[in-house]
């Protein structure tokens, strides 16, 4: 008896030193810009399921993707992950996420695109939370101080360039762009450009890399030209989104593009500024064009749990929990009639959202943006130039797209 006993404890010891996960525990990875209210909604989940148990890991951006897919190719994954939706097709494509069309309730009540980004040989494998597009913020004060009129803002390229320049003086940018940190702070600002510019990464079946083409190629001159031109900060491959808003607050930038989860932080941190929004300019003749981004809920298809995984996940997606959640837009329509997102400073986020694109379907899409990231730190470097750094990252892309 007492060696049973003894063996029952060994077990139990080797269980909990390989991280196996007990019946009624559920280890949910959220972004650290959920974490206040991620913890409010996991005291509601547990108060109304007393039996599971919700242990909150915080991510940062800086390296999630590949930390995420690393996770999930090691089947040392949590029960509950939040991926940016662009990544859910490769994790389905690969095996490694569960189905969750068992989870989700009310599909009508979804935004489309946001569960087309989910979506893979007819299956749902993420459930989606926030959605969101960029716009661009501004600095009415900076228009003023320059001579234009702030009520004015510009809406074609050649004018955004034109104002660049006039509001680029003394310690003032008038252009903030990314060239630094997480990638796909650069994949939201210039992929945007490339497609209202007529141009594309990759084709729509998925067979040829399209980075290295005259329209793509104009695109990413008009973007990284702010940086050569002096019009962008001169810690553009240092900048990520955070780096922008910071340099904004600090009033040395006096527009970039980003998306509403910033309006707070300026109103918070630097309230004299006088916030203005537009809508992201485009080519002459052509129409505005953002990426359609946001967060969604998937389940590893190692998770230990997945039973209270998907209970998870269901109550998250309750449009009064997916509202309360995201700091954006909400992914269903109910949701997003919440008096938080009736703000008029908001309005033309709002506007955005109709030329908010999905980004292609392909499982090697991370690895994708990775090589035309790169291609573009070798133009803000200045190693190389527009065409010969894209027909770079077009040569590697293609090499991602032939494999099998």
């Amino acid at each position: 008896m007492k060696l049973k006993k003894l063996a029952v404890i060994a077990t139990a010891m080797t269980m909990l030193a390989s991280g196996v996960a007990f019946a009624g525990d559920v280890t949910w990875w959220t972004p650290n810009f959920n974490e206040a209210r991620a913890r409010e909604i996991v005291a509601k989940f547990e108060n109304a399921n007393p039996n599971v148990k919700v242990k909150l890991e915080i991510t940062t951006s800086d390296g999630l993707p590949q930390r995420v897919l690393t996770a999930l190719q090691s089947g040392a994954a949590p029960e509950v992950i939040d991926v940016q939706h662009a990544w859910i097709n490769g994790y389905a494509q690969n095996d490694l996420v569960l189905s969750v069309d068992d989870v989700l309730k009310d599909r009508d009540d979804y935004i489309p695109a946001a569960l087309d980004y989910a979506t893979w040989n007819s299956k749902l494998w993420g459930i989606p939370y926030r959605i969101e597009t960029h716009a661009i913020i501004y600095n009415k004060g900076a228009f003023k101080d320059a001579g234009l009129d702030p009520n004015k803002p510009p809406q074609t390229w050649d004018e955004l360039v034109a104002t660049a320049k006039a509001l680029s003086k003394g310690k003032m940018s008038g252009f903030g762009i990314t060239g630094g940190g997480e990638m796909g702070n650069t994949i939201f600002r210039s992929l945007p450009f490339i497609w209202m510019n007529g141009g594309d990464m990759i084709s729509a079946d998925g067979k040829k890399a399209l980075v290295n083409q005259p329209a793509a190629v104009a695109a990413v001159k008009f973007y990284t030209d702010f940086f050569k031109n002096k019009q962008a900060p001169a810690s553009t491959l240092e900048n990520d989104g955070t780096a922008l808003r910071r340099l904004f607050i600090a009033e040395t930038v006096a527009a970039y593009q980003s998306g509403q989860f910033d309006i707070a932080s300026i109103k918070k941190e630097n309230p004299k500024i006088d916030i203005g929004v537009m809508q992201i300019p485009h080519p002459a003749d052509k129409k505005t064009a953002a990426l359609l981004g946001g967060w969604s809920f998937v389940i590893p298809k190692s998770a230990k749990n997945p039973t209270d995984a998907k209970k998870l996940v269901g109550f998250l997606a309750e449009a009064e929990n997916q509202g309360a959640l995201t700091d954006t837009f909400p992914a269903r329509k109910s949701a997003m009639s919440l008096p938080r997102f009736s703000d008029p400073i908001l309005t033309v986020f709002k506007e955005m959202l109709p030329y908010g694109r999905a980004v292609p379907n392909n499982k090697n899409w991370i690895q994708i943006t990775q090589a035309y990231f790169d291609g573009i730190q070798r133009i803000l470097l200045g190693d190389e130039d527009v065409q010969k750094s894209m027909d770079g990252a077009a040569k590697d892309i293609q090499a991602l797209l032939d494999q099998k």
